[in-house]
């Protein structure tokens, strides 16, 4: 039985860690867009809360945001709607 709580500093990368295993999580459009906004509040007080946080983070950080970011501009992009017009106002009329 373990007496309080974590002894030594997290190792990221661990001999042991098997790299087949994986997990899949669903996330709702919302839920993408607050994970992005949370990590891009935590990296802008990267250097005044975290000194000495293994830069492996930063880097995985980074990782992470730029695949919340492809996530967020495919939603944007699938689901962008124009809206019609049917008032026609441009100067030369229908003929463009």
């Amino acid at each position: 039985m373990s007496i309080g709580g974590k002894k030594d500093d997290y190792d990221f990368c661990k001999e042991e860690d098997d790299l087949e295993w994986w997990a899949e999580q669903r996330m709702n459009i919302r839920e993408v867009r607050m994970i992005y906004s949370s990590l891009c509040h935590y990296q802008s007080n990267w250097e005044k809360y975290n000194a000495g946080r293994p830069p492996e983070e930063m880097e995985f950080l980074n990782w992470y945001k730029r695949k919340l970011f492809s996530m967020i501009s495919d939603y944007n992009f699938t689901h962008h709607e124009v809206e019609e017009i049917s008032d026609d106002t441009t100067p030369s009329g229908s003929d463009t």
